[in-house]
């Protein structure tokens, strides 16, 4: 594929400063940045700042399981719309309020990070991230695309994305007019033990404790009886994949609190309008036959809850005793990994529970 270059717009996290969620994000932001420029990229035309392959490598190097990943194309291609969106009538109706946005993190032409997110308003009025895919450069990528020994991962780069992401839909609201105030970020990770082979078993965890620390819970639905199951359920991404049962996480703008270590019942109005925000993000690239699964399956399992909480990832069982009383997740487990007995063997092995 042709390499080609970018045409970008800087961004500057003063200008974000009071979205600032966390102390933790204060007390980053606040420091010198351990990269050089965050730029949002606007079309394929323009100067090169970066190497868009470096980009493309880092994506699948962060999302190597490909029934998470878009297609690229499709990815850069939503991006590109974006940049004729407010010329084209055409566009406008395709998109309506939702609007796409992929920021790099660079240090020097490096590309030592990047976040692909979505805004978009929420039923209540307030706008709302969604998180699509963030990935930040390990020392071994670095060492392999650059040749630089450096690790950017736990140094604070998704602070920083937080913080821009919220000025984004902060920016998004007011010029679309629904609304100028951010109820916070959506975003999916894996379960714990959703991966077949013994590391990446270990990485489903880690992703999750890494998620709760930068202040985001897991939503479930609390059927009684200790009964917890997931309302997401993540469509095709593209024609090889399958659809996916996920953890959906909510992060607050405000994410200080006693909350993140506790289990907390949030609002069902609420919890229903994170639901139909996501499905909303699909409409414009799935079928009509997968919008109306993805809207079959949350009203069954909506329909199925006594109340419905936020669960710090600590907090959650793995996905082989959430199958226990969820068939649909069973069924996936027994399609993406064989036996369902052995797969649970192998989690409880490589987790140390047995």
């Amino acid at each position: 594929m042709a390499t080609r270059a970018f045409r970008n717009r800087d961004l500057q996290l003063r200008d974000y400063t009071h979205l600032c969620g966390t102390a933790r994000e204060r007390q980053v932001v606040s420091a010198l940045p351990i990269v050089d420029r965050f730029v949002e990229i606007k079309s394929l035309r323009g100067r090169r700042d970066f190497n868009p392959t470096h980009y493309r490598e880092l994506y699948g190097n962060s999302f190597p399981n490909p029934d998470e990943r878009s297609p690229w194309s499709a990815m850069i291609g939503s991006v590109g719309d974006m940049n004729h969106i407010d010329h084209s009538a055409k566009l406008q109706a395709k998109y309506r309020h939702l609007r796409y946005h992929d920021v790099v993190a660079l240090k020097g032409r490096a590309v030592a990070g990047f976040t692909s997110f979505a805004t978009m308003p929420l039923e209540s009025g307030k706008s709302v991230v969604y998180d699509l895919y963030t990935g930040v450069a390990d020392r071994l990528f670095m060492l392999g695309t650059y040749g630089i020994d450096t690790e950017f991962r736990s140094r604070g780069i998704a602070h920083y994305f937080y913080v821009l992401r919220h000025g984004m839909a902060e920016e998004d609201g007011r010029k679309l007019g629904y609304s100028s105030e951010v109820a916070g970020t959506m975003l999916e990770s894996e379960m714990i033990g959703q991966a077949n082979d013994e590391q990446s078993i270990r990485n489903t965890r880690t992703r999750l404790q890494i998620h709760q620390r930068m202040g985001a819970l897991v939503l479930m639905i609390d059927a009684g009886s200790d009964c917890w199951i997931t309302p997401h359920l993540q469509p095709k991404l593209s024609d090889d994949s399958n659809p996916l049962l996920m953890h959906l996480l909510f992060r607050r703008l405000q994410a200080d609190g006693v909350h993140l270590n506790h289990i907390c019942e949030i609002d069902r109005e609420l919890a229903t309008s994170f639901l139909r925000a996501y499905i909303y993000s699909f409409e414009h690239q799935s079928t009509t036959t997968e919008i109306d699964e993805m809207r079959s399956n949350t009203d069954s399992r909506l329909a199925a809850g006594k109340r419905f909480i936020l669960v710090p990832p600590d907090k959650l069982p793995d996905m082989v005793t959430l199958a226990s009383n969820d068939p649909l997740l069973r069924e996936q487990i027994e399609r993406d990994y064989g036996s369902f007995d052995g797969h649970a063997r192998k989690v409880k092995q490589v987790l140390g529970q047995l």
